[in-house]
């Protein structure tokens, strides 16, 4: 089951829980039918427990909490329908659920504030790192270059003669040129302009052109016929964060695939948007792991973050990002946005997540 379908059910399986334990607060009340409640009682304690099974391990011990509760007044009614003093020994069987499960949202919360700390120090590594790379752009290009317009400059001043400095100032405008188009690649980089002025679609357009142009490999946008319909319902965080998942696609496909080929698609359905990269490069010997997947962002060979952002990065959207590849039959990076409803996966943890994200400098 993936993780919408199992997250939705998991929702329908909890309201179900709820109304059965309305229904036998509303017995109590209103009919004071023991044995009525008690089955009510019971039967939400168990469609609780099976709540839990569906739902993320930060609503799991909370179900199993409540469903622990229900069995326990369920046992409670019990005791005073039959007449039996054995009958209160069951009251372990709840108690044992409530203890375990208390125990494990402890150990989750210390794992979670785990988490927390090795995303904190992940981000202060990866801030760290790019700003010693804009240092290294800016110096060994940028200061290097200006350097040399101003020795230039100088030097025809110098020997006060006008077809030297004719000379002069027509290499330093070529200087000039090149730093003005080398700038302009770095702020794109950071920020494509066509993003926030155009939108999602103009900025992936310019992101193939410039792949062709710069590596002389095919690359192409295609956009589905109803995706003009739908791609107002993504707001400007969700067409940088999926700008970025793609941009990240494109890179690792011409630096470490070799393609000839690179295909950006965007369409849509009934149920989702998605956006998909496919390229006809070398492959990956050996597809990532979810566990790799789910750990803590490391640079990868190309300088940016690699598959690990991506997931982060989907993980903001509630979306599903999948990533088939084999040797020799390339790599195709598929990206599922649902249209309708939220995930139910721990909201707290994508808060920091996000947090962390925001004040990180984009890492490519």
């Amino acid at each position: 089951m993936t993780i919408v379908p199992r997250a939705r059910a998991g929702a329908v399986v909890e309201t179900a829980g709820t109304l059965l334990l309305l229904a036998a607060l509303a017995f109590e009340v209103a009919y004071h039918s023991l044995r009525t409640e008690c089955a009510l009682s019971l039967a939400a304690g168990v469609v609780f427990l099976a709540a839990a099974a569906l739902n993320t391990e930060a609503r799991r011990f909370w179900l199993a909490i409540i469903s622990g509760i229900s069995l326990l007044i369920a046992v409670t009614l019990l005791v005073h329908i039959v007449d039996n003093p054995l009958v209160n020994s069951l009251h372990l069987v709840p108690l044992t659920l409530i203890s375990c499960a208390a125990a494990l949202g402890h150990r989750s919360a210390l794992r979670r504030h785990g988490l927390e700390r090795e995303w904190s120090q992940a981000r202060r590594d990866g801030e760290e790192r790019e700003r010693r790379r804009w240092a290294r752009e800016l110096h060994d290009d940028t200061l290097q270059e200006l350097g040399a317009v101003q020795i230039v400059l100088a030097s025809a001043t110098a020997g006060n003669r006008p077809g030297a400095m004719e000379a002069a100032i027509g290499q330093a405008r070529g200087l000039i040129s090149n730093q003005i188009t080398s700038l302009r690649h770095l702020i794109t980089e950071l920020r494509p302009a066509a993003l926030d002025q155009l939108g999602l679609r103009p900025a992936l357009e310019a992101l193939c052109r410039s792949t062709s142009a710069t590596f002389g490999i095919d690359a192409e946008l295609r956009v589905g016929a109803h995706w003009g319909r739908f791609d107002a319902e993504l707001g400007p965080e969700a067409q940088a964060h999926v700008y970025r998942i793609v941009q990240e696609a494109v890179t690792n496909a011409v630096k470490h695939a070799n393609p000839t080929r690179i295909r950006v698609e965007l369409g849509s359905d009934d149920h989702t948007l998605f956006t998909k990269v496919t390229d006809d490069g070398s492959g990956m010997t050996h597809p990532p792991a979810a566990a790799a997947i789910c750990s803590p962002p490391r640079e990868t060979a190309s300088g940016g973050m690699g598959l690990a952002a991506m997931h982060e990065r989907a993980d903001l959207l509630n979306a599903h990002l999948t990533v088939h590849s084999a040797p020799q039959e390339g790599t195709s990076v598929t990206l599922r946005i649902p249209r309708h409803g939220k995930d139910t996966r721990d909201g707290r943890a994508r808060d920091v997540i996000r947090g962390l994200l925001r004040r990180r400098t984009e890492a490519d």
